[in-house]
């Protein structure tokens, strides 16, 4: 009996200590906020989770003492290298993809040998030869080095006629194509993108933001028009929006959004090499929204949204693939987040308030979803099918799924079943192609059919007519003499 007892008890302290070891993995599990997408009414509805929060960076754990104020990072994947511009520390950060520190820049060299401080740096770019271009903030700079910070050379205030008397130079996002030229956001210019030649000499703004026409934007300018020139001259004047940020994606275009908006609209253009904005849809957003952007080789856009600490990504037309995110003190929320990057599968978002660098991991369901979409992108829409049904098993109102096999099957050529899931995903855009198609399909299968059956009209007609002439009936007799009878004089 005494044995019973003790093997009982046993029992009972192994189920205990399994339980208690359980309960911090269950805790660690927990993710602090709601993934949502959007219903065909455009409201917000939970999703399964494609991303979760793993871990915490903080600038003590790299080795290299807490960030300040850091305002930027860029992710090269040609040197597999991470760049962070720790703005508060004057200093550039260089990491390696496992985030481990490799090297910190904040004395740079000269080419005599003479050093050069960095002062609050904002902006980080590194091309694919390893120079890296650092936007200088408190020395009104744009400095050019390799990563050793051996200096290149010094870009300072550019000189143009073009540019206002009243120009104040404040570089702090930067980009550079590959062809060396120069594009930089300074705070306080609406005029749009400061474009340098290589060389630093200045070229033009580039992809101006149009003029914001609010509500009270527009009783003003009717004043303005009832207004003398004198009178109106002293009144508010209205200018673009300015840039807050700036992404160069890998196909050349510069995706770069706006640093604040009243009514939410044009938060995000896509500049061609022209300067115009050829964004194929348009976004949108609160007052003020201020975020960041990255887009990757599948044109998904994921962007940073500064005000409600949220991340959003969409796919290539816009559509929402994955909201997360909030505000709080918890790994994977946000104080004030103002950079993001993408490496490899994984999401890394700078926040300038609480001084880390959190880290998000794609899920099982984002797999399924990213994968999808590459499939499609590479042409193999026929494989692109089983991805898209097996999210939709895991989640019926995920509409992005019914859209990708839609876009799947009108690849095929099977209308119909496009128009089916490009009804479910109520895409009435996509749903009128595939009926336009549908219905040209069916009137050229129809066609041959239609000709025969003309054909086979015609000639009736000629058969009955040759036989009516050849034989004159009573019935068509009088039917001819009261025809005749009805004609006006002269017309018989």
């Amino acid at each position: 009996m005494k044995k019973s007892a003790k093997i009982l008890i046993l029992a009972l302290c192994l189920v205990l200590l399994v339980s208690a070891s359980a309960m911090p993995a269950a805790a660690s599990s927990e993710v602090p906020y709601q993934t949502y997408t959007y219903d065909k009414w455009g409201n917000a509805t939970p999703a399964p989770n494609g991303y979760l929060p793993t871990r915490s960076i903080g600038g003590a754990q790299l080795g290299c003492g807490n960030f300040s104020s850091a305002s930027d990072m860029f992710y090269s994947k040609a040197l597999e290298r991470v760049f962070i511009a720790d703005s508060g520390n004057n200093r550039i950060l260089i990491l390696r993809e496992d985030f481990t520190l490799e090297a910190e820049l904040k004395e740079l060299t000269r080419d005599g040998g003479e050093s050069y401080t960095l002062s609050n740096p904002q902006g980080i770019f590194a091309r694919d030869d390893g120079t890296l271009y650092i936007c200088d903030t408190g020395n009104q700079d744009v400095v050019v080095c390799d990563l050793t910070g051996s200096i290149q050379s010094v870009l300072p205030r550019p000189e143009s006629n073009l540019l206002p008397d009243n120009f104040h130079y404040q570089p702090t996002k930067i980009v550079v194509d590959k062809e060396g030229r120069i594009y930089i956001i300074s705070k306080g210019t609406y005029q749009g993108l400061i474009y340098l030649d290589a060389d630093g000499s200045f070229i033009k703004f580039f992809g101006p933001n149009n003029v914001e026409m609010t509500f009270s934007r527009r009783i003003l300018k009717i004043w303005k028009t009832i207004l003398s020139d004198e009178a109106a001259a002293t009144m508010q004047q209205f200018n673009p929006i300015e840039y807050g940020n700036l992404f160069l994606g890998e196909d050349g275009y510069i995706y770069a959004t706006a640093a604040g908006s009243e009514n939410g609209a044009a938060l995000m253009t896509k500049l061609n090499p022209l300067g115009i904005d050829c964004l194929p849809y348009k976004t949108s957003g609160s007052s003020a929204l201020i975020f960041d952007v990255t887009v990757d080789e599948n044109g998904i856009t994921t962007k940073l949204d500064t005000n409600n600490g949220l991340i959003v990504q969409g796919d290539e037309n816009g559509k929402n693939m994955f909201s997360f995110g909030g505000i709080g003190s918890q790994v994977g929320l946000f104080q004030r987040p103002v950079s993001l990057i993408e490496v490899r599968d994984k999401l890394y978002v700078m926040d300038a308030d609480k001084n880390t660098i959190t880290e998000f991991t794609l899920t099982r369901f984002g797999e399924m979803v990213r994968n999808a979409i590459s499939l499609y992108n590479d042409g193999l829409y026929q494989e692109s099918i089983e991805p898209w049904k097996e999210v939709v098993s895991h989640n019926a109102n995920y509409l992005l799924a019914y859209t990708g096999l839609g876009k799947a099957y009108y690849q095929m050529k099977d209308y119909d079943t496009a128009m089916y899931y490009f009804r479910l995903a109520n895409d009435r855009a996509n749903y009128s192609e595939a009926f336009r198609e549908a219905s040209l399909n069916t009137i050229r299968n129809s066609f041959p059919y239609i000709v025969l059956g003309i054909a086979a009209a015609i000639v009736l007609i000629v058969i009955l007519k040759r036989y009516l002439d050849s034989r004159e009936t009573p019935l068509f007799a009088g039917l001819v003499r009261k025809f005749r009878k009805n004609l006006p004089a002269g017309k018989e």
